[in-house]
């Protein structure tokens, strides 16, 4: 039987909602709710004023009882930090952060995590946040798929998922239309996915959750209620997979 797992990705806003309050427990209790095996979340903070100087991902790492993590703070503000993090239930075999900056634009990674799911085969998961230019996020998921063709085995499950930016849906094209990866998206719908930004009426599909083709999609969604609607820009975006 193959096995599975539900994975999320979220841009947090570093906790911040639509209302303007810095809300880390909010995040903390949708997450609960999701209640991923493997969680990819951006813009989170770490030692910053605006989130009163919170270790952000130990925090939700030790609230919502994930042992592994894994972080990649890509850019300094006040004192501190902040980036992309993946929590996991299950435990890695390695995690790296590849840079994906094109300079003098924002600094950007892939945080790369190799998994060893529930029945030990290994999950290899790119976590991103990519650049506001197309021509920067079709350099950056190029350089990243690169990067993971050479790290990765062919017989491994491959994930990239986080926020794209994409929102002319341009950067999965290429890649489905190659058998490289495909967009996780909701069964029988033609689209590059959920919608998920902004989150108070969601027009665009900016988190996205790209596979290898091998992994089967058992179903994918976003959560949009009273909660997620002010805990961030973004809605989280959860899929259960096998693979």
């Amino acid at each position: 039987m193959a096995a599975g797992l539900r994975l999320a990705t979220w841009n947090i806003h570093k906790g911040i909602g639509t209302d303007r309050r810095y809300e880390i427990e909010r995040t903390m209790g949708i997450l609960a709710g999701i209640d991923a095996d493997v969680v990819c979340l951006q813009e989170v903070d770490e030692h910053v004023p605006r989130s009163s100087f919170h270790r952000q991902a130990r925090m939700i790492a030790d609230a919502l009882g994930y042992r592994h993590v894994a972080v990649g703070l890509n850019v300094r503000v006040r004192g501190g930090h902040y980036g992309n993090v993946t929590l996991s239930r299950f435990p890695f075999r390695d995690t790296h952060n590849v840079d994906l900056t094109i300079r003098p634009k924002k600094r950007r990674s892939g945080l790369v995590t190799r998994i060893l799911g529930p029945d030990g085969r290994p999950w290899v998961v790119g976590n991103v946040h990519l650049g506001l230019l197309h021509l920067e996020r079709a350099f950056q998921m190029r350089a990243l798929l690169r990067h993971l063709r050479d790290a990765s085995g062919e017989d491994e499950a491959l994930i990239i998922a986080g926020d794209t930016n994409d929102w002319g849906n341009r950067i999965g094209r290429p890649l489905e239309r190659k058998g490289v990866l495909r967009v996780a998206r909701e069964v029988h719908h033609r689209s590059a996915g959920p919608r998920t930004f902004p989150s108070k009426r969601p027009l665009a599909a900016l988190d996205k959750i790209f596979l290898r083709p091998s992994i089967e999609v058992v179903a994918v969604e976003t959560v949009l209620d009273d909660q997620t609607s002010v805990a961030s820009d973004h809605l989280p975006l959860f899929a259960d997979l096998s693979a």
